[in-house]
């Protein structure tokens, strides 16, 4: 109901019937965001029963949850003498204001013969409690034997295509795509680039070392004594405080590559040809990049430079020049014959003009996957959807929407400069099919970005944003 100071598990409302889906954090603050969805259109729960402290609870998996958080309600019920200890930490609902915690409990959590002390978050009112990911970090799930998946016409179906025949492609690991390498292709003139490892702060070193050893262990990198090339790296954090190593490789290899010009679907043309489909499924490949080795040479390429020392990757990797053209030709090689199926980068979205034929082209889009040897991100899956977010948009019988999170990023977007103001304008045009008259109505900001206009944001520009969101809201 988008009430001011309400979290849909915190609102008793009966008309509310918003779901909560995605809990983030950053490295300054826990963020508690929610997605309002439709009760009819929004996926099946994924149900988690460990015992907390002795009691059997159950709980919503949801992945995009930072932390585990339970009511003060059930605390009570379930654990009457538990004390709550103080915390920093911040919920912050999507409207953006900010909930404190009741407090923290810290448990004893038991799942599958495992066994961990976790810190479970206390809001004062609540419909459900949430399996976060941190706790994730210490409870592995078994993918292949959860029960409840999201909606489908028969959940027995696909359970079975899942757990049955398919539950390789289920199972947590990284991907190794079988008698396929990628090849990077120098220009002529190029010439090896070697650069220094940047300075790392000494709080990110630990973190850094953890995920070069974690990318080691799994083959996706070798530790090398040498090399003609090399890469500095950027540390990215990640929203569970971890960090992502990216190789900054537009300083060294992707000027001298000769990059593939194969292109990229167009979004248009993708939704044009899911006309027919009532219901639709969306598979994500897990680390897409990172589940096709490259060749030999390749390698050489794809050296980084940490404080560490070197390291060579034997995949393909995000931020290499070609990489998205590269996989994009190889996906659709493998896939893009099905009927009912389009794919763009590690997204693919099946779909069929009747329940029994969408699930043929489900079917053989794992069978096809799994002869490749890819993996699946099971957590980014949905399947028989009758509303599902794709690329941006949400995509029902009915045809193409647009999507909360994508008008909020415009209507909270500011502009303050010539290049907040390319940027914004670049945003609008996503969804320009759904604006008519788009250009009249923006005239005034396009006015602002030509080279003899000073940079003056007038009351007809104010007019000009204040009609967009009136359309954009329609």
């Amino acid at each position: 109901m988008r009430k001011k100071g309400h979290i849909t598990p915190a609102c008793k409302s009966t008309k509310n019937k918003a779901k909560v889906h995605t809990v983030e954090c950053d490295s300054e603050e826990e963020l508690y965001r929610m997605n309002s969805q439709s009760e009819a259109s929004s996926r099946s729960i994924i149900w988690i029963t460990p015992k907390i402290e002795g009691i059997e609870v159950d709980m919503e998996l949801d992945t995009g949850a930072g932390v585990s958080v339970v009511n003060k309600e059930d605390v009570k019920k379930w654990w009457p003498q538990a004390t709550l200890h103080e915390t920093d930490l911040k919920l912050k609902t999507y409207i953006g204001e900010i909930i404190k915690p009741c407090g923290m409990l810290d448990v004893n959590v038991e799942l599958d013969d495992q066994q961990a002390e976790l810190k479970l978050y206390v809001v004062a009112k609540g419909s459900r409690p949430i399996f976060g990911r941190e706790w994730l970090r210490y409870l592995k799930l078994n993918w292949s034997e959860i029960k409840t998946l999201q909606q489908s016409y028969n959940s027995g179906n696909v359970e079975k295509l899942m757990k049955s025949k398919y539950g390789q492609l289920f199972d947590g690991g990284l991907g190794h795509v079988k008698d396929v390498k990628a090849t990077l292709k120098l220009k002529q003139d190029a010439s090896p680039r070697f650069m220094k490892a940047r300075p790392v702060p000494l709080a990110l070193r630990s973190k850094i070392e953890k995920e070069v050893e974690s990318l080691v262990e799994t083959g996706v990198l070798v530790k090398v004594d040498h090399s003609d090339w090399a890469t500095p790296i950027v540390p990215v954090p990640k929203s569970n405080g971890d960090i992502r190593i990216c190789g900054d490789f537009k300083v060294t290899v992707n000027p001298q590559l000769e990059v593939d010009q194969y292109p990229l679907p167009r979004v248009e043309d993708i939704f044009a040809s899911l006309g027919n489909g009532k219901k639709f499924s969306k598979i994500d490949l897990k680390n897409a990049y990172l589940q096709l080795e490259v060749d030999a040479e390749s390698k050489k390429l794809l050296t980084i430079n940490t404080h560490k020392g070197l390291f060579r990757y034997n995949r393909l990797v995000f931020g290499v020049a070609p990489a998205a053209a590269i996989f994009q030709r190889l996906i659709e090689q493998i896939v893009g014959d099905i009927p009912g199926v389009q794919v763009i980068l590690d997204d693919m979205i099946i779909t069929g003009s009747t329940d029994e034929e969408h699930l043929a082209h489900l079917e053989e889009v794992l069978q096809r996957l799994e002869k490749y040897g890819f993996k699946l991100n099971v957590l980014k899956c949905a399947f028989f959807q009758s509303r599902i977010e794709f690329c941006g948009h949400e995509i029902d019988g009915d045809g193409l929407h647009k999507t909360d999170e994508k008008v909020n990023a415009i209507v909270n977007a500011q502009v303050t400069n010539l290049k907040e103001l390319r940027s914004f304008l670049g945003l609008v045009q996503y969804y320009a099919k759904f604006l008519p008259n788009l250009a009249t109505v923006l005239h005034p900001l396009h006015q602002l970005l030509r080279k003899d206009m000073k940079w003056v944001w007038s009351k007809s520009c104010e007019e000009a944003v204040k009609r967009l969101y009136k359309k954009l809201n329609s």
